[in-house]
């Protein structure tokens, strides 16, 4: 602010002052509206005043109050930070360290735990230079625990949990009966008292550590980050949380520093990643940096994908392309599209409306067989990030909802300030940024909801239930893998055969997955699994005693699995016998179930071939080599897919 009253001068218009900010300050602001804000404070205040010329210029009291303000100087700015004359050299690998590093293949790397784990005292290089020290050179369970009650005030649970996820990092090792020690490289980092080579051990056991300090290359938000590494490991789910906790550790340790909101990798992060085996990206993808400001024509943002092409064949570059289209003011409507698009990506029907006196959209969420659920959309985007209560007209929304007969209504947009969430809150409109829609995308492509779990995104004040929803259904699937594996690697080993036949009970499915997970199973949810796998329809394991046994490897399992959801999708696509249309149109919308008054049930397909040709949809699927049948009922699947594409073309 301050630097702006600096900047006026003896004249400057708005252009001129948002230039400034960006190649003096480093503000890549995309539009006038931050400059704007800031004039009409220092106006506000009698600092400044408009000229008829269109200029602004400093008043009397604007100079006298200027004199007295200390402002930041320009030169010294983290943006301006001169590059390092030389490389800047990496403290010595320990001896210790180096084998296992150079060892690390593309499976081990594979193999890494996602999750950190929970460290009483929080995941500080300071408290696990403490944890490590008081086992040095051992310490005895029921010591190790009561070492963690005193220190850091926690539970005796926790000082459980805390030794469970040192073990798991490759920090303590098991000794004697109930004896634990420091493992030989946790101490060969103490000896180094090096920040760095405790990132380099536990780069060997926590996924996607070093390749998340290799993705800092530019400056980016966590949130944008997160997007990033979904490009490029989709098969390795990273939460945003996960993202926080790996940057807090370069802060913490000098290998990434923060500027502003975005935080970038230092000369000595760049240093350490160039020698660490990193994984292979499963699909590098079109975002390889993701710049939160990128717009159209900006150094850094993806072309737009070619006519014709399938823009969202990613999710993560969808993902990517909602929060760029969020902050490009110049063209709205490629926001329209991107939201539309993640919505469809969501497995929600979607009505794209626009114009006078209508709402973008309306989603329609299926409930149940009685009950669908109606929300209007309303895509806001602002240059800045921030949209204003200034921006919103309120009593509009509700006419919308009316118009369209929807239940509610959300605003999407980069950003709220403050005012417009005390209003949307007394309106009861629910408010959904661009970064909370792009990590639902990538989230459920990893961990699908249904349409009935994801209404709790777009009902005001229901953000946490979808949370604990979500949590909840990565936790099924994280035990289910791990049981599965467990059973086979018991399966497999034949000191275990030889003494169990390989069957394995609750307790020893527990006991032997306890290291892997933050929070160690509980019988419930091991059960639970067990008698998924146990049914006809995947016959993984059968009872053998008091435990289970594995009767299929992993990999028929995951097949078995697989074949189930391509028999449910292509169940219906022919339809009845006899339920063919003529060539050129689309299939009649099947027959609603009965509505609760005031709702309207809009069938999908209906919806989707309003304005569309099944012959377009056909010729669509084919450039792409995508099975479709010349007559008859066109699946739901392809038709969305089809939309989805037209929608960000």
């Amino acid at each position: 602010m301050g630097e702006a009253l600096a900047e006026v001068g003896d004249g400057i218009t708005h252009t001129e002052l948002n230039k400034v900010a960006g190649t003096e300050y480093g503000l890549s602001w995309n539009s006038l509206d931050q400059v704007r804000r800031r004039v009409y404070w220092l106006r506000a205040a009698g600092l400044v005043e408009y000229w008829t010329n269109g200029r602004i210029v400093a008043t009397e009291r604007g100079r006298e109050f200027l004199e007295r303000l200390e402002t930041a100087d320009r030169d010294r700015l983290p943006h301006r930070r001169p590059p390092a004359p030389e490389l800047v050299e990496l403290p010595p690998l320990p001896a210790s360290l180096a084998p296992a590093l150079s060892g690390m293949d593309q499976a081990a790397l594979r193999s890494r735990k996602r999750l950190l784990g929970y460290i009483a005292g929080g995941v500080r290089m300071d408290v696990l230079a403490r944890l490590v020290n008081a086992a040095v050179p051992d310490i005895t369970r029921a010591d190790f625990k009561a070492f963690c009650v005193e220190e850091f005030g926690v539970l005796e649970s926790s000082a459980e949990q805390t030794l469970s996820t040192l073990r798991s990092l490759g920090l303590l090792t098991q000794v004697g009966t109930d004896t634990f020690a420091a493992t030989e490289y946790a101490t060969s980092c103490l000896e180094s008292d090096e920040p760095v080579d405790l990132v380099r051990l536990l780069h060997l056991h926590v996924a996607l550590l070093g390749e998340t300090l290799d993705a800092l290359e530019n400056s980016a938000p966590s949130s944008a980050l997160a997007l990033v590494l979904a490009e490029r490991y989709p098969d390795i789910p990273l939460t945003h949380q996960d993202v926080t906790r790996r940057v807090a550790l370069f802060l913490e340790t000098g290998l990434a520093e923060r500027i502003g909101l975005t935080v970038r990798r230092t000369e000595l992060g760049a240093a350490l990643v160039r020698t660490l085996p990193l994984l292979r990206p499963t699909n590098p993808g079109p975002v390889a940096h993701v710049d939160a400001a990128a717009t159209p024509g900006v150094p850094g943002t993806p072309a737009p994908a070619a006519a014709g092409g399938d823009p969202t064949h990613n999710v993560g570059s969808l993902a990517a392309e909602v929060v760029r289209a969020a902050v490009d003011s110049s063209d709205y409507r490629r926001f329209e599209r991107a939201v539309a698009a993640a919505f469809r990506a969501l497995g929600v029907d979607v009505e794209t409306h626009s114009g006078p006196k209508r709402t973008d959209a309306v989603v329609e969420l299926w409930r149940s067989p009685t009950e669908r659920y109606r929300i209007a959309v309303e895509a806001k985007t602002d240059g800045a990030g921030l949209v204003t209560d200034q921006d919103v007209r309120f009593r509009r929304l509700g006419e919308h909802r009316t118009r369209h007969t929807a239940q509610g209504t959300v605003l999407v947009g980069p950003g709220f300030d403050a005012r417009l969430v005390q209003e949307a809150a007394s309106e009861k409109v629910a408010l959904l940024t661009a970064r909370e829609l792009a990590d639902a995308l990538v989230r459920h492509a990893r961990t699908p909801l249904a349409p009935r779990e994801l209404a709790a995104l777009v009902i005001r004040g229901e953000a946490d239930a979808l949370e604990r929803t979500w949590r909840a259904a990565e936790r099924r699937q994280e035990t289910l893998g791990l049981v599965v594996h467990t059973l086979w690697k018991s399966g497999n080993d034949p000191v275990e055969v030889r003494h169990t036949t390989g069957a394995l009970g609750i307790n020893d499915i527990w006991r032997e997955t306890r290291k892997t997970l933050g929070t160690p199973l509980d019988p419930d949810e091991t059960g639970a699994a067990l008698a998924f796998l146990e049914t006809p329809f995947l016959s993984g394991v059968e009872r053998q005693g008091g435990g289970h046994v594995i009767t299929a490897p992993p990999s028929l399992i995951a097949a078995r699995l697989r074949a189930l959801a391509t028999a449910i999708e292509s169940a219906g696509e022919e339809g009845p016998p006899g339920d063919h249309c003529p060539e050129g149109a689309l299939a009649p919308p099947e027959r609603p179930g009965p509505v609760p008054s005031g709702q309207t049930s809009v069938p999908h397909q209906q919806q989707a071939s309003g304005n569309i040709q099944a012959s377009a949809v056909r010729a669509w699927a084919k450039a792409r080599g995508r099975a479709v049948n010349e007559r008859g009922r066109l699946p739901e699947r392809l038709v969305t897919d089809y939309l989805r594409a037209r929608d960000l073309e």
